[in-house]
């Protein structure tokens, strides 16, 4: 663990403070993981703990040296996982499923209506305060992908008895667990009414990589809100540090100016910081999503560093001695269990005080619903 956290903060450090080729980040950043692994391989740890928090420490370190090494390492980790399920599928007998279908159907039915739902409510409904609407959703997420399968092959590879029925049944479960969980969740999250609505968000952005540290984004937004057809780029209101650096339509880039007027369609290049973010998503936002939304999250939004005193006094509400000093994104974690997610919901004096918007695990924003 040592080896790893200092390992991966020197690394950080390393890579930040040289100037390479773009192509060389990537092959450092995996040499020096490499490095950690074996290291801490030699000295009778665990390499694969030491080399899981080097990354997190690099990947948390910001910098221009991320804008070369996460897109080559996100097609590493698809290269892996495609040559994974490949090696699977090799192991596949289809035949050999057809023989223990009935009995590996019961052991889903049983895993998937009786053995999971007992265990997500054993281990999270006394320790989490999740609603039981989202236990019951938590409970329906099921068993899928390839961990059950790849852990299924080691009696395989150890050449226990019986091991070829073991992985065949294992295959089968977690193919059940898929279509009938998997093919659910949708439906089970509208009908649990766990659904959070989808709002704008840039179709892309990444770091210009000028600062080392609160570093300018670029976003690119499609204009379909038809509240914007013709409005004059003057006319919007954008947060105070951003602005539009390009606008392209009909695959024309054109020079913005503030008579310009938007047309559907159109491309806007927007520059700005993280915490523009919000902003930029409800200015491009369409009607029908914003009512969406405010159905969901609330017609009024608070900041999450708002101070608790304050909004009991602006709201006319009662807080006990501990809560005086909090914020309002400190209060509702609490509330929650101490790890929000947007979406999350409490219900407190008569009001929903709905988790809006976060930012490095933190609230940022909070809305509030009257019904």
């Amino acid at each position: 663990m040592i080896i790893g956290l200092g390992g991966g903060w020197l690394s950080a450090k390393l890579l930040r403070w040289l100037d390479l080729a773009p192509g060389l980040y990537a092959m450092l950043a995996l040499a020096l993981g490499f490095s950690v692994f074996g290291l801490t391989s030699v000295l009778g740890g665990s390499g694969f703990l030491a080399i899981y928090l080097a990354g997190l420490m690099i990947g948390n370190q910001p910098g221009r040296h991320l804008n070369f090494i996460l897109p080559v390492h996100d097609g590493l980790a698809w290269l892996s996982q495609i040559g994974l399920f490949l090696v699977l599928g090799l192991l596949v007998t289809p035949s050999e499923l057809w023989d223990v279908a009935l009995p590996a159907g019961l052991v889903a039915l049983a895993l998937i209506f009786i053995a999971r739902p007992l265990a997500v409510l054993i281990t999270i409904k006394p320790f989490f305060k999740f609603r039981w609407r989202e236990t019951f959703f938590i409970a329906w997420v099921g068993l899928r992908g390839a961990v059950p399968i790849v852990l299924a092959i080691f009696p395989v590879i150890g050449g226990v008895e019986n091991a070829s029925l073991y992985f065949n049944v294992a295959f089968a479960v977690v193919l059940m667990s898929l279509l009938i969980q998997g093919g659910s969740l949708t439906l089970m999250a509208k009908w649990l009414k766990v659904e959070v609505p989808v709002g704008t968000v840039p179709n892309r952005r990444g770091p210009l990589g000028i600062l080392p540290e609160n570093d300018f984004e670029l976003f690119v937004y499609g204009v379909e809100n038809q509240d914007l057809e013709d409005v004059p780029i003057r006319l919007l209101r954008f947060p105070s540090g951003a602005l539009i650096s390009a606008l392209f339509r009909d695959h024309t880039m054109l020079h913005p100016k503030g008579s310009t007027r938007l047309k559907l369609g159109d491309v806007i290049c927007v520059i700005g910081r993280s915490e523009d973010l919000y902003a930029l998503n409800r200015l491009f936002n369409g009607d029908a999503k914003l009512k969406q939304e405010r159905a969901f999250f609330g017609t009024f939004t608070l900041d999450g560093s708002a101070q608790m005193q304050d909004i009991a006094q602006a709201y006319g509400l009662t807080l006990s001695p501990g809560e005086q000093n909090m914020t309002l994104a400190e209060f509702i974690a609490l509330r929650v269990g101490g790890h929000p997610v947007v979406g999350d919901d409490v219900d407190w004096h008569g009001i929903h005080w709905v988790v809006s918007d976060m930012e490095g695990g933190k609230i940022t924003r909070v809305g509030l619903r009257l019904y």
